[in-house]
């Protein structure tokens, strides 16, 4: 029996202190206590501010292993995932499993292919630079027709004003 829960209520987690968990509690606690502790024995010897940077180190391992969750993963694994995936992670290799007899056949082949998909477009473009022209040609002759036309109404316009007037 499958029961589907709403994502709110699989992502729930009690609060313990101030609406942390128990874990998340814990680790701050334990972050400012070792942060307090590394400024509070540093502080006299170089300075408030180079003694909060030597205990950033120190501090954000901690509060991280608390807080962070990455698709499940906590800090720590993430981590180390990561540095594995990095350095130590071997190449993949592909391996042909084709013989170059078999790899020229497929790229002649592929080639023929080509060349007829180009004449191919080559007659199209030519059957439509026809079509153009022939369109162009139409249109041409429309222009000339209504052209003459036009010439044609001025003329009779002054030869009906000249009898008229």
């Amino acid at each position: 029996m499958d029961i589907d829960l709403s994502e709110d209520l699989q992502y729930y987690k009690e609060s313990f202190v101030l609406g942390l968990t128990v874990k998340q509690a814990i680790f701050s606690f334990l972050a400012l206590g070792v942060g307090t502790g590394v400024v509070l024995l540093l502080y006299k010897k170089i300075g408030i501010t180079l003694s909060c940077y030597v205990a950033t180190p120190f501090v954000v391992p901690l509060a991280l292993t608390g807080f962070y969750n990455y698709h499940g993963l906590t800090f720590w694994q993430f981590a180390s995932r990561l540095l594995y995936y990095s350095f130590f992670n071997r190449p993949l290799v592909y391996r042909s499993t084709e013989s170059v007899e078999g790899l020229k056949q497929l790229f002649l082949e592929e080639k023929q292919e080509q060349k007829l998909r180009q004449e191919k477009a080559e007659k199209e473009e030519k059957k439509k630079k026809k079509e153009d022209v022939h369109m162009v040609r139409r249109k041409a002759i429309r222009i000339v027709v209504a052209v003459i036309g036009l010439f044609a109404a001025g003329a009779a316009a002054a030869a009906w004003y000249k009898y008229n007037h």
